[in-house]
């Protein structure tokens, strides 16, 4: 008899779909079901193929906004997770997060002795503004974990720091369906034609994108930059670009998404994310499979699991504009954007479904185990 396990999410993004997908496709003696807390967020626009998962289960969640200088947060006020859960009747249940959909599985499962696994993406820095009621929830949920999955290196330091045993934590990490994206760049023929940089991202401050137009300003005429999405700061950008004198270099694209977003990794020449605070930055891997070398900011948390720096890429600090153009000088020198762009796509295979899945399966086996 198979056994059941259960995912528990927020909302159906594109990654985690392919992931959950994968999963089911490739581990059959698993009846894997996903929980969602709601159907989307109004700050994602994200195309979701839903018909590629099956056992997917919408809660009638409440959803509240909380308006945050640099992103807004969404809170899912659930209903109905008991009742799902019981239908369902895992075996075992995979606790993505610390939000209050997560608490009331906890509490199912610790009245019905099901383990779970306690899940997060989240870092020692994107968590560093958390209340009071944030970090009792997570110590709640680790102290009653059977085991743990991070998400990168620095998550895993996280749950450490919040109380994990180490020897139950596994690291599964945040990837994409990376043969979406795979494009192996044919080496550069042409020296000093400049270089094509390019960002994909939110338009809003915690993406850093009003410290890279000033490091961008320092460099020479030939380095571009095309910045990919939509948000709150586009306007100030716009009017920064017209102060820095660089409005001719910098061309804004709109979202993209699919075989034009594809495009335009393939067609640049370097990747950039100057963030203030990422727990991850897939955007990162997407640019890697399309061999580009990357630079990115410090404080996007993925970004020592991706880049080896001066390998595939350099990692900066977006606040130090001297250090930031320099990187991006270094990127475009001689022929180390081919150099470094294979070394990216031969990275990015390290973050394959098949690669990234083995510590999801050890959990669920280490936990199974135990019973």
């Amino acid at each position: 008899m198979k056994k059941k396990a259960v995912f528990i999410t927020n909302i159906p993004s594109p990654y985690r779909v392919d992931f959950f997908s994968y999963m089911q496709k490739n581990f059959p003696e698993y009846e894997f079901h996903i929980i969602f807390s709601g159907a989307g967020m109004e700050n994602r626009k994200w195309s979701v193929e839903m018909e590629e998962i099956e056992h997917y289960h919408f809660l009638k969640s409440k959803t509240i906004i909380i308006r945050k200088r640099f992103d807004d947060r969404y809170v899912f006020i659930p209903v109905g997770v008991e009742k799902t859960l019981n239908e369902i009747a895992p075996d075992v249940v995979f606790a993505m997060e610390y939000n209050p959909t997560i608490l009331r599985a906890v509490h199912w499962c610790r009245k019905k002795k099901i383990p779970f696994i306690s899940w997060t993406d989240g870092t020692l820095n994107s968590e560093k503004n958390i209340g009071k009621v944030q970090r009792l929830s997570r110590s709640y949920i680790i102290k009653r974990a059977a085991a743990f999955i991070a998400s990168s290196t620095a998550s895993r330091e996280a749950q450490i720091a919040y109380g994990a045993d180490e020897k139950k934590c596994f690291i599964s990490y945040l990837t994409v369906d990376i043969q979406k994206y795979l494009y192996e760049k044919p080496q550069k023929t042409t020296q000093n034609e400049g270089l094509q940089l390019l960002y994909v991202g939110s338009l809003i401050q915690r993406k850093g994108l009003d410290l890279l137009l000033p490091a961008l300003a320092k460099t020479p005429q030939n380095i571009r930059l095309w910045i990919v999405g939509e948000g709150q700061e586009k306007d100030l950008l716009q009017k920064q670009c017209t102060e820095l004198k660089i409005s001719d270099r910098v061309e804004f694209l709109g979202y993209q998404e699919g075989e034009p977003l594809q495009k335009l990794y393939r067609t640049a020449d370097a990747f950039v994310l100057p963030t203030r605070e990422d727990c991850f930055g897939l955007v990162l891997l997407e640019a890697m499979c399309a061999s580009l070398p990357i630079i990115s900011s410090k404080y996007a948390d993925g970004a020592r699991d991706l880049v080896s720096d001066g390998e595939n890429g350099y990692i900066i600090d977006p606040e130090d504009v001297d250090g930031f153009a320099e990187a991006i000088e270094k990127a475009a020198a001689g022929d180390m954007t081919s150099v470094m762009g294979k070394k990216s796509y031969e990275k990015a295979h390290e973050f394959s479904f098949e690669q990234v899945s083995k510590g999801c399966i050890a959990a669920l086996s280490y936990v199974l185990s135990q019973k």
